[in-house]
């Protein structure tokens, strides 16, 4: 069996023989302080598009409310085919090539798996 918490796994004959987990990706943001605004307003429609793909659960910004400089990116997603099919779109894309324009710093981006509990 794999170390993976969403490896297959056989049970029982009477319990299903594997079990699925969801994709949790955090992107956090740092961003210029002369762009914040520019910056909330450019995510809008990158969120929109991102939330109406199929594969998407949840797409959700977050401020940090004790500096408006940092933000988050929560989002969940069905497996990994529907997060390579948002990496391929051109509002990813998009928030990609022209997000760095707001950028302090490099963003750090982390993919978790979500299993349920055994």
């Amino acid at each position: 069996m794999s170390n993976s918490c969403c490896a297959e796994r056989k049970t029982s004959s009477t319990e299903s023989s594997s079990f699925s987990c969801i994709k949790i990706i955090t992107a956090h943001k740092f961003i210029k302080a002369d762009k914040v605004a520019e910056f909330i307003e450019f995510t809008r429609d990158i969120i929109a598009k991102s939330r109406a793909e199929e594969g998407c659960i949840s797409y959700t910004l977050y401020q940090d409310p004790s500096d408006p400089t940092k933000f988050m990116f929560f989002e969940q997603w069905k497996d990994q085919a529907a997060i390579d099919y948002h990496f391929s779109t051109e509002h990813f894309k998009l928030s990609g090539s022209r997000g760095k324009e707001f950028d302090a710093t490099p963003s750090v981006i982390t993919i978790y798996d979500a299993c349920p509990a055994k």
